[in-house]
């Protein structure tokens, strides 16, 4: 009876150890609009949630690949800076992970392969001040991209690596999004017939008021 009792006890521990653990990080893909036309511009932050306030895990780098069809969406991949990013993509718009602005980070932009887009950020910025400052939600990187074509493209996150104050792992769950490019509506032109009447109406009412001045 006295050992039941202890493997129940020792199960209930362990059951309180893993509610204890922090849930994984979240990271979405938010576009600014679900709908768009051809030849508008298509905003998409990805945002990373659900990290812990005030404390660890807070993250220090991250390492991540979008994938898009690029036939559909376009991405500029001038550089004009020569910073290593590109000029399409803003990573870490809040400096979360370079809380004192410093500038040391190492980041950058790269294409893996057409519609493959590879983002990294790596933070010099002391553990003990990512846990104390860092937010626990932020925007890990803003792109613009170019709807090129009509249809429904998607944008599929892929997590190379997402590292805490530590460098250790962060787990992570992902989620996707789609945004549908429509096409611009088009302004039918007036037919030549309907230019031709417009045009014998006119020509008819000057000449009728031409017959009545000279009465």
């Amino acid at each position: 009876m006295k050992k039941l009792n202890f493997l129940k006890a020792l199960l209930g521990l362990t059951a309180l150890i893993t509610c204890g653990i922090s849930q994984a990080a979240l990271i979405t893909v938010v576009p600014s609009q679900s709908t768009v036309s051809t030849g508008q511009n298509i905003n998409l932050d990805i945002v990373i949630s659900q990290l812990a306030p005030g404390g660890a895990p807070s993250l220090s780098g991250f390492d991540i690949t979008l994938s898009f069809n690029n036939s559909l969406a376009g991405l500029d991949t001038s550089d004009t800076d020569s910073d290593g990013v590109f000029d399409a993509v803003a990573i870490d718009p809040a400096s979360q992970l370079d809380l004192f602005g410093l500038g040391l980070n190492i980041l950058g932009t790269r294409l893996l392969a057409p519609g493959q887009l590879q983002i990294f950020d790596l933070s010099f910025d002391l553990p003990t001040d990512l846990n104390d400052f860092q937010a626990n939600s932020f925007v890990l990187a803003s792109l613009t991209l170019a709807a090129q074509s009509p249809g429904l493209v998607d944008f599929v996150l892929n997590i190379n690596g997402l590292a805490d104050g530590m460098g250790n792992a962060i787990s992570s769950q992902v989620n996707n999004a789609s945004v549908l490019i429509e096409g611009s509506t088009a302004i039918d032109e007036p037919s030549a017939l309907l230019l031709l009447l417009l045009g014998m109406i006119l020509l008819s009412r000057r000449h009728r008021a031409g017959k009545y001045i000279s009465a």
